[in-house]
């Protein structure tokens, strides 16, 4: 599985274009990949809304608060830091809910009897970045446009 759909999907010319602007435009490019990200949480949370119920809660007890407290995966998703791997800036979009991973990929549901079967995952993820990935072609390729004449001056 790739780590990304950026350098998976342009030319190579393209591609090293964009190396070089990330190297003389760096403070740019990380607003570029922050607005990225911000329009990818959108999309996961769009997804998320329309696939997953509202109620699907975790509860689990605290011992500080001593009851149940319950984690809304709705409410959890979130946008990490800034990253580099190799020669590439990251950023990367989650959900914190402790139980985020169950419903992505599906769990085998069990009641106090025993088990009771398997709840298949949403890919909640999969799906909004498939949805996503013809958006930021256009605005990688905009992005691409804004800074190639000054990266040709230099």
């Amino acid at each position: 599985m790739s780590s990304g759909f950026l350098f998976n999907e342009l030319s190579e010319f393209k591609q090293e274009l964009m190396r070089d602007i990330q190297t003389l435009f760096p403070k740019e490019t990380d607003e570029f990949l922050k607005q990225e990200a911000k329009g990818l949480k959108k999309e996961v949370q769009k997804v998320a809304k329309s696939n997953v119920k509202k109620g699907e809660a975790h509860f689990r007890f605290n011992k500080k608060k001593g009851k149940n407290v319950s984690t809304n995966y709705h409410k959890c998703f979130k946008i990490g830091k800034k990253y580099v791997r190799g020669e590439s800036r990251c950023l990367r979009v989650y959900n914190s809910a402790r139980h985020a991973h169950l419903i992505e990929y599906g769990h085998v549901s069990a009641n106090k009897y025993g088990k009771n079967g398997y709840v298949l995952g949403k890919y909640v993820f999969k799906e909004a970045e498939l949805n996503f990935e013809s958006r930021f072609k256009d605005d990688a390729e905009k992005f691409l446009f804004t800074y190639f004449d000054k990266t040709t001056e230099r």
